[in-house]
């Protein structure tokens, strides 16, 4: 059980030193990176608040076109380990 823990802390910190280094690598693309993805999910919980509240039928708005093509876009221009959590 100790060594588990142990090999898990191991990873862990591997894994953390390895973002920071690749961070550090590539200052200006991990920023705009993160720039995007909260823009993308601020679109997204946006919209998620507005149709929560409406209670009528369905239609296409330029918003909700918008934010799908937004997350279209982010999910095709972001690396494969990234995009994957946006299927």
């Amino acid at each position: 059980m100790v060594a588990e823990k142990r090999r898990f802390q191991s990873q862990s910190a591997e894994k953390s030193f390895r973002a920071t280094q690749l961070v550090e690598e590539h200052p200006l693309s991990s920023v705009t990176i993160m720039f995007g993805l909260g823009v993308g999910v601020g679109l997204l919980v946006g919209t998620a608040i507005v149709e929560a509240g409406r209670r009528v039928t369905h239609h296409d708005t330029l918003a909700e076109k918008l934010t799908c093509q937004i997350r279209d876009v982010l999910k095709n221009s972001l690396p494969e380990g990234l995009s994957r959590h946006f299927s």
